[in-house]
């Protein structure tokens, strides 16, 4: 068996199954290996990726089968680039020290116990490498996932490109079990009622190569996803780009898509090693449920277009070494920023700029649904706006709030029982909000010593009305909005914490029947379990006037 595994990884790969030091230690440098050079897709071939519970038996072997011989070619040495524990490090890590001569084997039991311990650094190999001090070592730069800006669905975007052609690149030949040559990323639908107890059935196999011990298994709560179909559906055909796609960093905390349905996914669903942004690529879910959010990308841009995303995002480069065997996108560069190193072997600087993901077709793949759609259709969300407007304005005088009403068929919805609740005032206007004129809702949470995921749900209400979060009725009535933050570590940490949504037609709708009211709006916060929350901690909500700058 072992000489079959070394006429498929390279010889290189095997001098490291018997020793992972002694090739550290030699001064030539050898080429980087992969099983077989992959160079496939020369004629524009379009694959397209399915719901994972649309695979035939024989599509879901061949996909196992390519996870299972990703993580065999991390076994055989951890440094291989087309392997899933680099594959996961592009995601999770900023910087790793690499033994110089890049090769370095963990048995298969060493594997799976760093993959089930999300309190382990992965990027740092000596948690579970054996490092002598005399072990030359060299920095390099795996990767690191955008958050917070509107480069996250570009950066997560190219990440799947390279993942779905390690994925081919796996066993093209079908030496080992099926041929992985047309092997495609599946997506999980995760705004659906799952085919297993709480995910899709083919990630609740406890002996497949999918599953993972460490996420949370408990049934889902009255048969309801996480998410809900209406609101994702809401935010693809009524948000511009900053609403779904995130503004510039430091000015927003990110896109709709990614602070009320990404992060709750990540940090309260999912958990393990999805809780955590330094560990999430450990996940093999991590990748079919980013690849939903890749899905409704498209969608978005097949609706809106590509005008509204700032040419300064479009030409930023995506941070993330890959491997020089894989196929670059159409219109690949690496830019002009640091040179490569010269003992890393043949890999690309960074994944290219932003603006060359965004035809999937150019990329090579499309997306298939086996039942039609998989978002709710537009005249559907459009009919549950209208039936809130014409109820007098956009909520308050309804039994429910458009949002409330957005998060129904789901069990994300206001929490009943928050830690901290900030409560300020707000005058209604006596005249509409017009022109270049708008109103932001604001509040911030400071500076943190640690870092903590939240949620926030945000209530706007009059001000003889008393406030009563524990009451449903309440909260479906006078929620407006709400958000989650998910708490970035290490290289991905960022400073500011600072919620703003535009609700310029909320306040409008009430201008006619409450002008000069004191009304209410509270922040209602709900830390995750354990975090180190102080009332201190968030600033008072306020309602401001802003002005939209000129382009």
């Amino acid at each position: 068996m072992k000489h079959s595994l070394c006429r498929l990884l390279g010889a290189v790969l095997c001098l490291g199954m018997s020793g992972q030091l002694a090739l550290a230690q030699k001064a030539d440098l050898p080429a980087q290996k992969t099983i077989v050079p992959f160079t496939e897709n020369t004629n524009q071939q379009v694959r397209y990726r399915k719901n994972i519970d649309d695979l035939s038996p024989a599509e879901l072997a061949a996909y196992e089968h390519a996870v299972k011989m990703m993580k065999r070619k991390s076994e055989q040495n951890v440094f291989d680039r087309t392997g899933f524990l680099w594959q996961a490090w592009v995601h999770n890590c900023g910087a790793l020290d690499v033994f110089d001569q890049r090769t370095a084997s963990l048995s298969e039991v060493k594997l799976t116990k760093l993959l089930a311990n999300p309190k382990l650094d992965s990027c740092n190999v000596r948690n579970f490498l054996n490092v002598p001090n005399n072990t030359r070592m060299h920095t390099e730069h795996p990767g690191e996932c955008e958050h917070q800006k509107n480069t996250f669905l570009h950066w997560h975007r190219a990440e799947l490109y390279f993942y779905e052609l390690s994925l081919q690149a796996a066993d093209p030949e079908g030496l080992f079990g099926p041929s992985t040559r047309n092997v495609t990323l599946p997506y999980w639908n995760f705004t659906k009622k799952p085919s297993g107890v709480r995910y899709p059935k083919a990630f609740e196999n406890t002996e497949s190569p999918l599953f993972d011990f460490t996420r949370t298994t408990d049934p889902l709560v009255q048969n309801f996803p996480q998410t809900s179909p209406y609101l994702m559906a809401y935010q693809i055909f009524y948000l511009d780009w900053s609403g779904f796609g995130g503004g510039q960093l430091g000015t927003t905390i990110g896109g709709k898509l990614e602070t009320q349905i990404h992060n709750k996914m990540h940090s309260g669903y999912v958990n393990g090693n999805m809780g955590n942004n330094t560990t999430a690529g450990l996940d093999p879910i991590f990748y079919v449920f980013h690849n939903f959010l890749d899905y409704s990308l498209d969608k978005w841009i097949q609706e809106h277009g590509t005008e509204q995303m700032s040419s300064s995002s479009l030409s930023t480069y995506l941070r993330g070494e890959q491997d020089d065997s894989l196929r670059k996108p159409p219109g690949f560069n690496t830019g002009s920023g640091a040179e490569k190193r010269t003992d890393s072997g043949a890999y690309t600087e960074n994944m290219g700029p932003a603006g060359i993901y965004l035809n999937t077709i150019k990329l090579g793949y499309g997306f298939q649904s086996q039942n039609g759609d998989e978002f709710i259709r537009r005249d559907e969300i459009q009919a549950l706006i209208d039936g809130h407007a014409q109820a007098g304005y956009v909520f308050g005088d309804n039994q429910i709030s458009l949002f409330s009403a957005l998060l129904n068929h789901s069990t994300s919805e206001a929490i009943a029982n928050p830690q901290i609740k900030r409560t300020g005032k707000y005058t209604i206007p006596g005249t509409t909000i017009t022109g270049s004129s708008f109103a932001n809702l604001i509040f911030s949470r400071i500076d943190h010593s640690k870092d903590y995921s939240f949620q926030a749900d945000v209530y706007l209400y009059p001000g003889d009305v008393a406030e009563a979060i524990a009451d449903k009725n309440f909260r479906d009535r006078y929620l407006i909005t709400s958000t989650a933050y998910w708490a970035l570590h290490g290289h991905h940490a960022h400073d500011n914490v600072e919620f703003k949504e535009q609700i310029t037609g909320i306040i409008n709708s009430l201008v006619s029947q409450k002008q000069g009211q004191e009304w209410r709006v509270t922040v209602a916060i709900s830390a995750a379990p354990g975090a180190p929350v102080e009332q201190s901690d968030f600033s008072v909500p306020t309602i401001e006037l802003g002005i939209k700058s000129a382009k």
